[in-house]
């Protein structure tokens, strides 16, 4: 039995080795690789996961910094209307200073 293969013929009667060991290895061989690639399939996936919840959590710290910065913007406002002159709220010293 003679097998073709890119244009290399080999044939089978030059193994000593038994067809069914052979076809046990093979197969053997197979499943080995088959175990390795899932093995590494699940570990692609657990790193896309892990991107994926470090994007969503630097999105959700990315949004709470806005905040932070709106509220502190305002806050600043309100700060410097407080402290410019003659905007203040009046106590009874300055009340009666005027009078």
């Amino acid at each position: 039995m003679d097998l073709s293969h890119a244009g290399c013929e080999v044939s089978l009667g030059s193994y000593k080795t038994p067809l069914g060991k052979l076809a046990k290895r093979f197969k053997g061989s197979v499943e080995l690789w088959k175990a390795k690639y899932r093995q590494l399939k699940s570990e692609i996936k657990r790193y896309q996961n892990r991107a994926h919840d470090a994007r969503r959590s630097r999105d959700q710290w990315k949004e709470q910094a806005q905040q932070w910065k709106a509220s502190a913007e305002q806050l600043q406002a309100e700060v410097d209307r407080l402290q410019s002159p003659g905007s203040g709220p009046k106590n009874k010293v300055s009340i009666a200073r005027e009078h």
